[in-house]
């Protein structure tokens, strides 16, 4: 299995996220179900932290205070790569849809 590395990551808009791989693949990535879900995220309702992410570990994960043991919240690559797989296939999928209907009217 390949290993995917993000080679950046933005704040596309609050809570919001955009990411881009080594492989060119980029997308948004959604915290804010994550920062709604209990303490260990709520750090990141302050939009000053929160808009100062960073990619750690060569790439393999991202997060904010990664150079404070013990404070760091950090996501890995994969499961945020999956969700954005997810969504691009969902997109095209309704994008087929509805070409498909408009092709039939």
């Amino acid at each position: 299995m390949k290993r995917y590395r993000i080679i950046d990551v933005r704040v596309a808009t609050y809570p919001v996220l955009h990411l881009t791989f080594d492989d060119g693949l980029e997308g948004d990535y959604d915290i804010g179900p994550f920062i709604e879900r209990g303490p260990m995220f709520a750090p990141l309702k302050d939009r000053a932290l929160f808009e100062a992410v960073a990619i750690g570990g060569n790439g393999r994960w991202f997060g904010w205070n990664l150079d404070h043991e013990g404070e760091e919240i950090d996501f890995s690559t994969d499961g945020a790569r999956a969700d954005i797989e997810r969504q691009n296939v969902e997109e095209m999928a309704r994008r087929y849809r509805e070409s498909r209907i408009a092709a039939a009217e």
